[in-house]
């Protein structure tokens, strides 16, 4: 009887550590096409994912900080609910036409109703793409994910997706390999 207690304890233990990767879920950038290795120079469609990791309130807004290295050729595909507000900057410098070359610093999609919000159990997807830069390089994608639920002091709660890879609250990071 002891033996199959422990048994048990060790098989339940073991469960419960392989869901937890399952449970603990983040907003995440990857490659949608092409599948595969970020090549440099490449012009890649990539998806963020965000889970709603709350049991009792809704994800109503994501924002995106975009890596210095690709701030000059992102283009966000447009969603029918939500709104996307670009924060940009004039770079200085002009392209061909003459017209202004614009860094694109941030992306922020909003929910433009209730319905379009990610439901707890749900999750989300947003599009965009870039050109890798021509050098190898780490591109890291802090995000900030917020939820319906107000804090104390009145605010939306948010999540910032932004620390080290070992944090509880990882930036989402992909390699650029020479192609």
């Amino acid at each position: 009887m002891k033996k199959s207690a422990i048994a048990l304890s060790i098989g339940a233990a073991a469960v419960a550590l392989g869901l937890t990767p399952l449970a603990s879920g983040h907003a995440t950038v990857s490659l949608l096409q092409p599948q595969g290795k970020a090549l440099t120079s490449a012009r890649v469609a990539i998806v963020l994912r965000a889970p709603n990791e709350r049991a009792t309130t809704s994800t109503f807004q994501m924002a995106l900080n975009v890596p210095e290295g690709v701030q000059r050729s992102i283009s966000v595909k447009a969603m029918s609910d939500w709104k996307i507000v670009l924060k940009r900057r004039d770079t200085g410098e002009k392209n061909a036409s003459g017209e202004p070359i614009m860094a694109t610093e941030k992306v922020t999609w909003i929910a433009r109703t209730p319905d379009a919000r990610i439901d707890p159990g749900f999750y989300g997807e947003w599009y965009f793409r870039i050109q890798n830069p021509t050098t190898p390089q780490r591109l890291c994608f802090s995000i900030d994910q917020w939820y319906t639920k107000k804090t104390q002091n009145g605010k939306p709660e948010r999540v910032s997706w932004s620390g080290a890879s070992d944090s509880a609250t990882p930036a989402s990071c992909m390699d650029v390999v020479v192609s």
